[in-house]
């Protein structure tokens, strides 16, 4: 159960972050270069590789000990 909430948590916060670099313009090259804009996408694609690792690391844990 707790798996499931830390999943979800994780998942929440991945669309939160996306919301959030959209409304600040990221894929607007008019006021980022697009660069930038590849590099925050970039940062955030690894952000979210690492929390999934992590969640799947944490559950597998969780698993184990019940």
């Amino acid at each position: 159960m707790r798996g499931a909430l830390i999943i979800g948590l994780a998942i929440v916060l991945l669309i939160i972050g996306l919301l959030v670099m959209k409304n600040m313009g990221v894929d607007n090259p008019s006021g980022v270069t697009e660069t930038q804009a590849k590099k925050y996408t970039e940062r955030a694609k690894n952000a979210a590789d690492k929390a999934e690792k992590r969640i799947n690391d944490i559950s597998g844990q969780v698993s184990k000990s019940e």
